[in-house]
């Protein structure tokens, strides 16, 4: 089916979001999937392979930048923070519930990584919501932290701390987002690469976030609200992820009462990456569900 791409922009908090709208052509009142990206991540890091699939079955695709990321305003830049995240996914949602020209009964969300934990944030607390996808969702902000490299913790615990008193002055201390060798984010093994696949050759994007993140995500723990998630759920979990423990995953998934869970010998970064054999498995999945929950 064909479909046309239009940039967008949405109100957040007295900024602007960035967005593509995927729209099929020919078709009245498609259903709609609102997407965004992952931990530091902007929306053309992989994301348009996987939103042209959804719209080529007939489905409007809003996919969105956070607040200061990519070509979205505010300051500072690339600030990761879930209560910022949330707030603009609160927004984009209000805003699109406003359009005539999309089925307001099918609204989905779909997320991964850091996302997948905002949309399932997200289900437990907005009942319009048809379903959610969850892909290798960040469950756990403390689960993770427990797998973080040990070499690493005292730099980034200084950093944070750094960033955290720069803040009351207006300041940033910036951290690595991934690095092959020294302190950064996502520090598990092979994300150096497998991240700056993703990431577009002609992309402006720079390696790095306000380092106070690392104080608020631990805290940050969706597996405390999975329970009250009922809308259908997909989640597609990773066996091998480096980021997300995978028994925490599971754990997780057992407290979601209309959940299907699919999980695959892949790592984290494998489900949105269109070279990976694991992907057109996923893709499949996903547009399965999202038939089931058509009304």
């Amino acid at each position: 089916m064909q479909y046309q791409i239009e940039s967008a922009h949405f109100s957040s908090c007295g900024e602007q979001l960035a967005a593509d709208i995927y729209m099929p052509k020919q078709v009245d009142l498609p259903p709609v999937i609102i997407m965004a990206n992952g931990f530091a991540c902007e929306r053309k890091f992989s994301l348009p392979d996987v939103a042209s699939r959804f719209a080529e079955q007939g489905y409007a695709v809003v996919l969105f930048d956070y607040r200061g990321f990519a070509d979205s305003t505010s300051e500072p830049r690339q600030w990761v923070s879930p209560k910022r995240h949330l707030q603009d996914w609160e927004n984009v949602i209000q805003q699109v519930n406003t359009w005539s020209h999309v089925n307001q009964q099918q609204l989905f969300l779909w997320g991964i990584s850091f996302s997948g934990g905002h949309v399932m944030t997200l289900a437990a607390k907005i009942p319009k919501i048809r379903a959610i996808i969850a892909c290798v969702p960040h469950i756990d902000g403390l689960a993770s932290a427990l797998d973080y490299p040990k070499k690493f913790f005292p730099q980034a615990l200084k950093l944070a701390l750094k960033d955290l008193w720069a803040s009351r002055s207006g300041q940033t201390i910036y951290i690595p987002v991934i690095s092959k060798q020294h302190v950064c984010c996502l520090a598990g093994e092979g994300c150096y690469d497998a991240f700056m696949q993703s990431v577009p050759t002609d992309s402006t994007w720079e390696n790095k976030v306000p380092a106070r993140i690392l104080l608020e995500i631990n805290t940050y723990r969706p597996t405390h609200i999975a329970q009250k998630i009922k809308c259908p759920t997909l989640m597609i979990a990773a066996q091998h992820d480096q980021l997300i423990p995978i028994r925490a995953t599971r754990k997780a998934a057992n407290k979601i009462s209309d959940l299907e869970f699919v999980e695959y010998p892949m790592d984290h970064f494998a489900v949105v990456n269109r070279e990976s054999h694991f992907f057109e498995q996923a893709i499949k999945v996903q547009l399965q569900f999202l038939k089931q929950q058509q009304i």
